[in-house]
């Protein structure tokens, strides 16, 4: 058996490190790929929900890339985070997103997109019986309890959208705040939307939210 000569065993070892660089570029290159596969599913998603409004969302931009989230499930999807605005009849509107992407289509296979256009009913609410305490209320508190409350009755919906200028705030005393809202939702894939009511029960010195009823 021959034994390689030391330049030939020196030319391989350059070729492999030649190689690694270039494997990890490529490797690179396709993760790249998929994450744009997955931004552009997820920026379609939004954009086809907000088409079904019956008004077309002229002027739609998005906010910079969206941010990746670790995912709740063990079923390897990729949840991505990202906000946006569009220009309606009415004016300029504003909207954050979710979005679940499966990477192995990649295809958004859920989406939750809220409505961030500020209300003027939170600015001067009607009939209150006290000022409202807005320096610790937050809306996406009780928004997000709306959505975990719809999950819970469809754990297949795919799409939840929350009406901001639907939004009222009515605070009856100092320890208590009521935010009454709308939305709907598509409970299944390809099935009709459904229009639901929330109330939200907020403590106005914390933010904290009490209680979450949705009707409809």
């Amino acid at each position: 058996m021959r034994t390689p000569s030391p330049r030939l065993a020196v030319a391989f070892a350059v070729s492999g490190a030649l190689l690694l660089p270039a494997l990890a570029h490529a490797q690179a290159l396709a993760a790249k790929s998929a994450s744009t596969d997955a931004v552009a599913a997820c920026e379609l998603a939004a954009q086809q929900s907000l088409a079904s409004n019956g008004e077309p969302a002229a002027d739609l931009k998005f906010n910079g890339p969206p941010t990746s989230q670790p995912a709740r499930s063990n079923d390897g999807q990729v949840v991505l985070r990202g906000a946006g605005s569009w220009r309606s009849a009415g004016g300029v509107r504003r909207f954050e997103y979710s979005c679940n992407v499966d990477p192995r289509a990649p295809e958004a296979v859920g989406l939750v997109l809220r409505d961030t256009t500020p209300a003027a009913a939170l600015a001067r609410p009607a009939q209150s019986v006290l000022e409202p305490d807005l320096r610790n209320l937050s809306p996406g508190a009780c928004e997000a309890s709306v959505a975990a409350v719809l999950k819970k009755r469809w754990p297949a919906v795919s799409e939840i959208r929350l009406d901001s200028g639907a939004r009222s705030l009515v605070q009856s005393s100092p320890t208590k705040a009521e935010l009454h809202g709308q939305g709907r939702a598509l409970p299944l894939q390809g099935s009709p939307y459904t229009l639901f009511g929330f109330d939200c029960e907020i403590d106005p010195r914390d933010g904290r939210v009490l209680s979450t009823r949705v009707s409809g």
